[in-house]
């Protein structure tokens, strides 16, 4: 054997770093945007060169798992990956954790312990709590096991419990083509944005204005995405869309006087007499 029992030691050292450096990025995602849209959450991972869609990650893992967890994780003695604790801080269909307040991995813990075990496994805790991995991590490339491989090695000696790992990978499907469709969207974005800007160069006052137009027009159709079939407001939002419906037209008021006046003006220039000269 290549490595040594200090080895993995401090590998696995390595690894529990990894683990609190993921939750330490997420708590200061919440601090950061605790008072801001969705949008501040995205623009703060670009600044950090962090994936929008792994910082939101992080942002939740960070939220469920508690600091009281935390500590219980750090003092078991048991090796725990980052990646456990986000499994169960995923959301099931019913819109909560599958493992809420971690009381099943708090469980494997002490059955850790009491075995003499040095870790717990991320397939361990999946079948501990019925799931099966992430649809998007089974289409990410960058993973060892592909979707095709993990449906084909998945229970083949259990069909029925097969068939409840497929029912929730299609019902997570919803979730995850809205985050390929964001995905979609950011790219786009920035498409037209480093299409705008000059790479290198600080923007100038008009490359700002027409990214910032581009900006909103986004965050317009975001909103409206969002909120298709809203049909009674509750009092706060309805006084919220109010506030917000004179902004907008005071905006539209504003692009139309420039947009009006600049076609004005170009027309007058084009229609400016020539001089005439007479014989």
């Amino acid at each position: 054997m290549s490595y040594t029992e200090q080895d993995v030691h401090e590998g696995r050292r390595l690894m529990d770093d990894g683990r609190q450096n993921r939750l330490v990025i997420g708590d200061k995602l919440l601090s950061v945007t605790a008072q801001g849209s969705d949008r501040d959450c995205e623009r703060y991972c670009d600044a950090i060169s962090l994936h929008p869609n792994t910082g939101r990650t992080y942002r939740h893992t960070a939220r469920i798992c508690t600091p009281p967890v935390r500590q219980l994780v750090a003092d078991s003695g048991v090796h725990v990956s980052y990646s456990v604790l986000r499994e169960g801080a995923r959301l099931a269909p019913s819109g909560k954790p599958y493992d809420e307040s971690y009381k099943r991995l708090r469980a494997m813990l002490t059955e850790a312990r009491e075995a003499g075990a040095g870790r717990i496994l991320l397939a361990q805790y999946q079948q501990a709590l019925g799931t099966g991995p992430a649809l998007q991590d089974l289409l990410d490339p960058a993973q060892e096991t592909s979707l095709s491989q993990y449906l084909g090695t998945l229970l083949p000696d259990n069909p029925a419990e097969r068939a409840k790992l497929l029912k929730d990978l299609v019902e997570e499907q919803a979730d995850f083509c809205e985050g390929v469709k964001q995905a979609m969207d950011d790219k786009r974005r920035r498409d037209r944005e480093n299409r705008i800007d000059c790479p290198g160069d600080k923007p100038s006052k008009g490359q700002a204005l027409a990214r910032d137009a581009v900006r909103m027009r986004d965050q317009a159709v975001a909103f409206m995405n969002r909120y298709p079939r809203a049909v009674a407001f509750t009092d706060d939002q309805r006084a919220a869309c109010e506030e917000a419906l004179g902004t907008l037209e005071v905006l539209a008021m504003f692009l139309k006087l420039r947009l009006g006046n600049e076609a004005a003006a170009a027309s007058g220039q084009r229609a400016e007499p020539r001089n005439l000269v007479t014989v």
